[in-house]
């Protein structure tokens, strides 16, 4: 299990990757916040434990932007902001847990260990029809066709393959994928298009019908 460790101080740094290393895990350590929040866009962790102190971008707007993509790796805020208000501003931007330094490394690896459980819970794959959607890899996969689907559009698909044959509002489908970003007013039908293509390209994939002046619904 992989887990993304974002942490500017080269000692904390090596006490977590260590620690980590210790209990089985593979850590990959970045000291930004933007190749982190690239990384994460790109590949499948288990976990990631954010810093918020970071050198390029605060770690509450990288966890809210993370968010705003589709990116559902579990984030634990590791940090010493330790006030109430900068608690609830790291999970009202999307964060499942909140460790304030200096802290312990077994409880940091419990809370962990609850988050990627949590998580492996919530079903990692949906399936709808002969597609199966896959949170951790970020990919619908229909027979021998893997499509690998950036943030937004992951976000959309799972948005609507969660309720298959059911109509989904657009207001949803705009607040899942952009939430309070400005978004042009065909900017849906234009990301839904994508979709659309890439379903029409791997035989026996489901359909996404337009629900007109309402939203959409994804059909086996």
């Amino acid at each position: 299990m992989t887990i993304l460790l974002v942490e500017d101080d080269p000692g904390i740094g090596r006490f977590v990757s260590r620690g980590l290393n210790a209990e089985g895990f593979e850590v990959e350590w970045l000291r930004s916040g933007k190749p982190a929040g690239e990384r994460l866009q790109s590949e499948a962790f288990e976990a990631a434990v954010l810093d918020l102190g970071l050198p390029d971008i605060d770690g509450v707007d990288l966890c809210r932007s993370l968010r705003h993509d589709g990116v559902e790796t579990p984030i634990l805020i590791l940090t010493a902001r330790d006030g109430l208000d900068d608690k609830l501003a790291g999970f009202q931007a999307g964060a499942d847990d909140y460790l304030s330094k200096p802290f312990a490394f077994e409880e940091l690896l419990a809370r962990l260990n609850v988050m990627i459980r949590r998580s492996a819970g919530q079903g990692g794959v949906i399936e709808v029809g002969r597609m199966r959607l896959d949170a951790r890899a970020r990919t619908a996969t229909v027979g021998d066709t893997v499509m690998s689907l950036p943030g937004r559009e992951y976000a959309l698909m799972a948005c609507l393959a969660r309720t298959p044959g059911q109509t989904v509002l657009r207001t949803e489908l705009l607040d899942r994928a952009w939430g309070d970003a400005p978004v042009a007013g065909n900017t849906l039908d234009v990301y839904v298009g994508y979709l659309r293509k890439r379903l029409a390209a791997a035989k026996g994939a489901p359909s996404i019908e337009t629900v007109r002046g309402v939203g959409f619904r994804l059909v086996a």
